[in-house]
């Protein structure tokens, strides 16, 4: 038996999960990849000895704090079931990319460490509702394979990010690397413009 044919409309809001994931994952990894050279100008700013064991544990609580606030992108599940998929799935996505990019702004490490929690409220919300979405909007046939296919765009966003490492981050710093972070804006107007709700959930909603 042929799977189901896709339409038009779950094909491009594959596309614009894939994005928001792969954006998700550069996002994620831009983070690792100026890791020293931020807090090593960072530090000193906030009073605190600029030392290999310093930068170390300064890094380790802001990568805590990052899954802190991946684990409360809970909240974004009750506002999706309330607001809609797409709405609330660009939401994510602008969260994300304002609090990644705000973090080229950060004046001492506090400032950056509460940009890392926010963004990382961002990503954990686009990563569920992205998979959600697709998971609602394939047909049954098709779902697992959405949802494989779904999985590879987290990691082409590590090779995005290593990219823009060596040609922005290595001739014009960590802060323009963050500020490379913003581009998932475009993205979340796309995902607002171009998608539409799943018919599962518009079921869900008038039944309610």
């Amino acid at each position: 038996m042929a799977p189901t044919k896709l339409t038009s409309g779950q094909i491009t809001g594959f596309w614009a999960a894939w994005s928001g994931w792969t954006l998700d994952g550069m996002d994620s990894f831009i983070y690792a990849l100026v890791l020293s050279p931020a807090l090593s100008e960072l530090l000193p700013k906030s009073g605190i000895h600029k030392t290999p064991e310093n930068v170390g544990l300064a890094g380790s609580i802001l990568f805590a704090l990052f899954l802190v606030g991946w684990g409360l992108s809970f909240i974004w599940g009750p506002i999706a079931d309330r607001f809609g998929r797409t709405r609330v799935l660009a939401a994510t996505v602008m969260a994300y990319a304002v609090f990644t990019g705000a973090a080229a702004l950060a004046t001492n490490v506090y400032q950056l460490g509460l940009f890392r929690l926010l963004a990382g409220i961002g990503i954990g919300g686009e990563w569920a509702l992205a998979g959600t979405y697709v998971a609602e909007a394939w047909p049954e046939d098709r779902r697992k394979m959405g949802a494989g296919f779904l999985q590879t765009g987290y990691y082409f966003g590590f090779f995005l990010a290593a990219a823009l490492n060596y040609t922005v981050g290595a001739r014009y710093g960590w802060r323009a690397m963050f500020l490379c972070g913003v581009s998932p804006v475009i993205i979340a107007f796309l995902i607002t413009a171009r998608v539409k709700e799943p018919e599962r959930w518009k079921q869900n909603v008038e039944s309610e």
